[in-house]
């Protein structure tokens, strides 16, 4: 033994002995105060809690015993001890000691000892503290473990030679142990006869039934739900090789009321890896007054809606698809699975992971996660801590991501790797940032891992206070700058109550999100989310053979999409004559949707029913109506004689009123409101449940789309319309896109309509021609690509063929100039939304952003 050693100097207690079952029990009794019993396990002794006692003896007596045959005590040849003994040893001493009442502090065979005397001695237990341990899931033990306790190969490890303490004490650490630290633990287990108790613990292991031990096991198991009053602190060091994560899990579920305390780069002796972070822990709760059961004083936390949800449906159907993930290869599909239970744990463990790193109630989470399970999870994990995720469009164009991201000032960021770059090229907008995550499995990139958080217990952590947000979804800037909306938790219950009893969406339905953050919505509801294989950022690449591959494969019976994208995935149906039997729903949004796109997903979807719910990031929903009431309702033309797109009456708990809105306003801040009759076009106000009250940052743009009239706040859609006289709306298109001219004001959905059912337009744009001071109307026209006029004469030609048709109604007459482009600019979220600001540029300078 060096000559450097001294057991002294590493342990300067005193050393007490007592006589137990024959032989001389060895242990540390320290410090004065209420009485704290810390118990090792193999094979370690007394001295692993060194530091925990210099700790916890200024607030506690502090008892440290050595187990019969290790550390200090006696060390029998002919003696073997099993559990049920050990649990009787340890009753002894604190007999002989006069210790009514104790908390117990258990690291590895320390668990199972200190857990049965406790449920032989519930009114003794004060708290209980455990560090990597099991108790009854010898089961999930790792083969090394189960090779160990084979008689020939187990012997020769733990007691013929020093290969099991080396093993603990190299590879039991994620951190190198000094040379004297090390030799502190082989000091009381130098020859093969003082190691005879290292292989009795292994050799009591019971993996079967009919191991001696096994029914002290399950008596145990049985008992432990009498320890559900006790408070309970586990701590644990998650790069452990034996007592991996999946047995922390499995051991917290023993304890529905213990608090957890994960420690990433820590192993199996976690008190050698990280001292400060355990000791501040162990004493924290040891000191802390026992928690009050706040639900018997009446009191319900508050939990965010959709994390209460899901773990309701994690309750009820918990072998239930939540979400399925396709991934493609060059001759297979495959489908990965993820059940209820499965997607709680995971948001459970991406919780306490997240609240390790920083997260508390109230920051500001930016969010650019790729559409998936993960995306789901964290979501939902940092509103289960109070965090406030902020979503983006990631096609929104980087200047719009960048400017967004700065009215966020995000405290957090959870990102792809790719979208970490963004963090690394402008750093200047993430200066705000507490922490973030990469979502990788393998990619560091400076920061934290969900690898890493997936090791984490799925022990769900108490509920903390939350914020009045719930969450913040940036507009997609199709119709002007991205603006932040904040969701209040009021206004998620609201939106999802009318996403399942007006929309239908609830269990065993499978959807398919072609706008993924509807799936916070549908598996909330109930609904498993199938993600799509598409770019979010550029969703119109979308490969419609593998979309319905997918739709095939799982049933899909829902989905929600622009319609756009819908238009496309039919169109390819009709070319392979391929139908999609499954399908019941359909919901089309982010524009006006055309009547050609009803009749064309009708006929490839003959089982489904279509609909075109109305609404906006601010107000969601506003209305829903089905293609057979469209297709079915006499079209009612407002009362100047444009003929608006129906998109339906308003949801239940959902006003809608059509109004001209004064820029004055009243005595005691209300706006001057003058609203309109049936038939008349005006501007679109909302009111609800469902309906955000603000705008992130952006005071100035509250002010504008927020009116107070009659001590109700109405938001202004920044849509023009009108009302029939049952209650449907008609839209009629942007307030921004309209054209007033001299002779009369011009809306552009209703002009544009008209020339969208030429066979050669694919769609087209109303804008404002520039004459002088005064404006004029003016048509662009995207031709179907087949049509597309490849010579001066064939464009005179067509022009000269929607010119005629604009001459036959009085409300397309004056129009006299018409441009084709090849491709409209649209946004990148529903591929449906025009900008027409840009399109009416290029009309009047030749010029246009990105065409």
């Amino acid at each position: 033994m060096p000559s450097k050693f001294s057991l002294a100097q590493l342990l300067p207690f005193e050393s007490h002995f007592a006589q137990v079952a024959g032989h001389k029990m060895h242990y540390l009794d320290e410090g004065r105060g209420p009485v704290v019993v810390l118990l090792h396990g193999n094979p370690t002794w007394c001295f692993y809690y060194r530091n925990l006692i210099r700790e916890l003896r200024q607030y506690f007596r502090v008892i440290a015993p050595d187990h019969i045959g290790c550390g200090l005590s006696d060390h029998p040849q002919d003696a073997h001890f099993r559990a049920i003994d050990r649990v009787g040893h340890l009753a002894e001493l604190l007999r002989q000691l006069g210790i009514e009442r104790c908390s117990l502090v258990m690291h590895d065979w320390g668990g199972p000892i200190g857990t049965g005397f406790a449920v032989r001695n519930v009114g003794m237990i004060e708290k209980l503290v455990y560090l990597n341990t099991t108790l009854t899931e010898t089961e999930s033990l790792p083969l090394v473990i189960k090779t160990a306790a084979t008689p020939v190969i187990g012997k020769w490890i733990t007691k013929s030679s020093k290969r099991f303490i080396k093993l603990t004490t190299n590879w039991g650490v994620a951190r190198k142990l000094p040379r004297q630290i090390k030799e502190g633990y082989y000091f009381p287990y130098h020859g093969a006869k003082r190691r005879t108790a290292l292989w009795d613990f292994v050799a009591d292991i019971p993996f079967d039934s009919s191991h001696p031990s096994y029914s002290e096991m399950i008596l145990m198991a049985d008992k432990l739900p009498q320890l559900g009053h006790v408070p309970v602190q586990i701590v644990w060091g998650l790069q452990d090789p034996c007592f991996h994560r999946e047995m922390l899990n499995k051991v917290a579920q023993h304890f529905p009321q213990a608090s957890i305390r994960e420690i990433p780069d820590a192993s199996h002796l976690v008190l050698e890896d990280a001292p400060q972070q355990c000791i501040e822990t162990i004493r924290t709760f040891l000191l802390s007054p026992v928690p009050v059961d706040r639900s018997k004083l009446g009191e319900t936390p508050s939990q965010n809606p959709f994390v209460s949800a899901v773990r309701e449906w994690a309750t009820a159907q918990p072998s239930q698809d939540a979400v399925i993930e396709p991934q493609f290869f060059p001759d297979t599909v495959r489908y990965t699975h993820f059940n209820y239970r499965e997607l709680v744990n995971l948001v459970h463990k991406y919780a306490r992971g997240l609240a390790d790193l920083g997260l508390r109630s109230g920051d500001r989470v930016l969010m650019l996660v790729p559409a998936g399970v993960d995306f789901l999870a964290l979501s939902y994990a940092v509103m289960d801590r109070g965090g406030i995720p902020i979503f983006l469009d990631p096609g929104m164009g980087r200047e719009n991501l960048l400017r967004c991201i700065a009215d966020a000032n995000p405290q957090a960021f959870i990102g792809s790797p790719k979208a970490h770059l963004l963090r690394y090229l402008k750093s200047s907008v993430f200066a705000g940032l507490k922490f973030s995550v990469c979502v990788s499995d393998w990619l560091t990139l400076g920061t934290a891992r969900t690898s890493t958080l997936k090791k984490y217990s799925a022990q769900p952590l108490a509920p903390v206070a939350l914020p009045e947000t719930a969450l913040v979804a940036f507009t997609s800037g199709g119709t002007g700058a991205p603006k932040g909306v904040p969701f209040t938790h009021e206004m998620v219950k609201s939106q999802l109550g009318i996403f399942k009893n007006v929309f239908g969406l609830g269990s065993p339905q499978k959807d398919l999100p072609l706008l993924p953050i509807f799936s916070l919505f549908g598996v909330a509801a109930g609904v498993c989310s199938v993600f799509p294989p598409m770019d979010t950022a550029k969703p119109l690449s979308l490969n419609p053979e593998k979309i319905v591959k997918v739709i095939q494969d799982i049933g899909i019976s829902v989905s929600f999409g622009s319609p756009t994208l819908w238009h496309k995935i039919a169109e390819y149906c009709v070319r392979t004559r391929t139908q999609l039997q499954s399908l019941r729903r359909i919901f089309m949004a982010g524009a006006a949707v055309p009547v050609s796109t009803l009749q064309r997903v009708k006929e490839i979807a003959p089982a489904a029913e279509a609909y075109t719910p109305y609404g906006a990031t601010e107000a969601l929903p506003v209305t829903l109506i089905s293609s057979e009431e469209i297709l079915s309702t006499q079209p009612f033309p407002a009362k100047s004689g444009e003929q608006g797109t129906i998109v339906g009456k308003a949801v239940p708990g959902v006003q809608i009123r059509i109004a001209i809105v004064s820029d004055e306003v009243k005595g005691g801040g209300e706006d001057i409101v003058q609203f309109l009759g049936t038939g008349q076009i005006g501007e679109i106000l909302v009111a609800g449940a469902n309906v955000a009250s603000s705008y992130l940052n952006r005071s100035d743009a509250t002010r504008a789309s927020k009116i107070m009239y009659e001590g109700q706040l109405w938001h202004r859609m920044g849509d023009v319309g009108y009302l029939d006289p049952n209650g449907n709306l008609y839209f009629c298109g942007r307030k921004m896109h309209m054209v007033a001219c001299r002779e009369r004001v011009y809306c552009s959905e209703p002009v544009e309509r008209i020339f969208n059912q030429h066979e050669k337009v694919r769609r087209s744009a109303l804008v404002a021609l520039k004459r002088g001071t005064e404006l004029a109307p003016a048509l662009v026209v995207e031709p179907h690509p087949q049509f597309w006029p490849s010579s001066a004469d064939k464009k005179e030609e067509l022009r000269s063929e929607l010119l005629h048709l604009a001459k036959s109604t009085d409300l397309t007459a004056a129009i006299e100039k018409i441009y084709f482009h090849p491709s409209f600019p649209v946004d990148a979220r529903h591929n449906a939304k025009i900008f027409r600001d840009r399109l009416g540029d290029w009309v009047n300078t030749g010029k246009i952003d990105g065409a």
